[in-house]
């Protein structure tokens, strides 16, 4: 029983102190991330993607709209551990296609029930600005 106790308390331990994530990491993952590129301006996408992130349960940590960037943190709760997220809007075509990054990072790596908000955003900015144009 001793044996049981002691390797619960170090799998405790390992889960709760490795693989952990901030919004830096997320940021530094660009490149990485689920992208989609619409045929429509940089302002219209900024708009439809913003309006996405404020309307999920992230709480949303900086926007910067001449850099691209939105940050926003998923909660700790129940079933989640949190996830940082960080969401880049780039124009890459003259004012008429515009590319959007979405990168998603579990606040603990072994949060398995951590919320997909690379797949929720994509479809939330889907459905605003009908599919992508790749």
């Amino acid at each position: 029983m001793k044996r049981f106790f002691l390797a619960l308390c170090v799998l405790t331990f390992l889960a709760t102190t490795s693989g952990c994530s901030t919004l830096a990491d997320a940021k530094a993952a660009k490149g990485t991330g689920t992208v989609r590129v619409y045929d429509k301006p940089y302002d219209v996408v900024w708009d439809a993607v913003l309006t996405s992130v404020k309307a999920t349960s992230l709480a949303l940590v900086s926007e910067n709209k001449s850099d691209g960037a939105i940050l926003a943190q998923g909660a700790v709760g129940a079933f989640s551990w949190g996830e940082n997220v960080a969401v880049y809007v780039e124009d890459v075509g003259g004012k008429v296609r515009t590319r959007v990054e979405i990168i998603n990072k579990r606040a603990l790596a072994t949060n398995i029930t951590a919320a997909d908000w690379e797949g929720r955003l994509s479809s939330a900015i889907d459905k605003q600005l009908g599919a992508p144009g790749n």
